[in-house]
């Protein structure tokens, strides 16, 4: 039976429909696949890291105790000083602040039992040490002078490392450390071919603190005893060290008496460098604000 052309029309719109219907989920479930695909690769690409996120909320001056898991999370969304080693986390373990359920532990939200931070303790730069070639922030360092003479002497020790760059480095200081470093970076700038440098520990979880052996100047310990800013603590454990280890500071002394003539110039020359250095680190952060 002949269509008329009305119904003849009216089919061919119709299969021109369903074809056109059938383009359009074509080219939808393809767009998906292609999408699907995307993020497939992307999860792919993501690299992931163990860390270690508590379980529970911790209220600031509590033992953290068992109340934390291991996850694997997005290593660009983990912040560098997070724990990723569980010698860190023991039963003496406390939280610095009130922290919430899966918090990301950090080293600067925990500390060990007895080893509360003081209120000296500051933040400082320094800019003049010889820093490992692949130090990173989140390692431990000691920081060592080394004389022309051969002796090497462990100014503080096992320090953690805030922030690093390719010279400098940011860590947290009491009074009294920063008076000996302050010393020992003078004695390093007076003798040619002195060496302030620090060395990283190879498993700061389970190796302890070692024991400073540079001894400051007689003057600075003086000075260390008359500051109201360090604790009686600290001002017993300098006078212990100064007494038994005062043979110590006469070889320093010996050393550097070879470079008196020159000692002067030297400081000068290297505190200049090292003020210009800053200054240009200073600029360098600045313009990077105003970006």
């Amino acid at each position: 039976m002949a269509m008329n052309p009305m119904q003849k029309k009216a089919r061919t719109s119709f299969l021109l429909g369903i074809l056109l219907t059938l383009l359009i989920c074509g080219l939808i479930i393809v767009f998906l696949i292609f999408q699907l695909m995307k993020v497939k690769q992307e999860e792919a690409s993501v690299v992931y890291k163990q860390v270690y996120v508590l379980s529970q909320d911790v209220q600031s001056g509590d033992y953290i105790g068992s109340a934390y898991q291991r996850i694997e999370a997005d290593s660009s969304m983990v912040p560098t000083n997070a724990i990723t080693d569980l010698s860190y986390l023991n039963e003496t373990t406390i939280a610095k602040v009130n922290m919430g359920k899966g918090t990301i532990l950090t080293t600067d939200l925990i500390y060990e039992d007895g080893m509360e931070e003081t209120s000296d303790v500051r933040f400082q730069e320094y800019n003049m040490i010889v820093l490992p070639s692949q130090l990173e922030a989140g390692d431990y360092v000691d920081i060592r002078l080394r004389l022309p003479s051969g002796e090497d002497y462990i100014v503080i020790s096992k320090k953690y490392i805030h922030d690093a760059n390719s010279n400098t480095i940011w860590i947290k200081v009491s009074e009294d450390e920063i008076l000996s470093m302050s010393n020992a970076i003078v004695e390093a700038y007076m003798a040619n071919g002195s060496l302030l440098y620090a060395t990283t520990y190879s498993d700061a979880g389970v190796q302890d603190a070692a024991t400073p052996t540079y001894v400051a100047d007689n003057d600075v310990v003086q000075l260390m005893n008359a500051d109201p800013n360090i604790t009686q603590t600290a001002k017993a454990a300098l006078a212990q060290r100064y007494s038994s280890l005062q043979a110590q500071r006469q070889i320093i002394v010996d050393a550097l008496n070879g470079f008196a003539d020159e000692a002067l110039t030297n400081v000068q020359q290297k505190v200049e460098t090292e003020i210009q250095e800053q200054q240009s680190a200073r600029q360098e952060y600045v313009d990077g604000l105003a970006q």
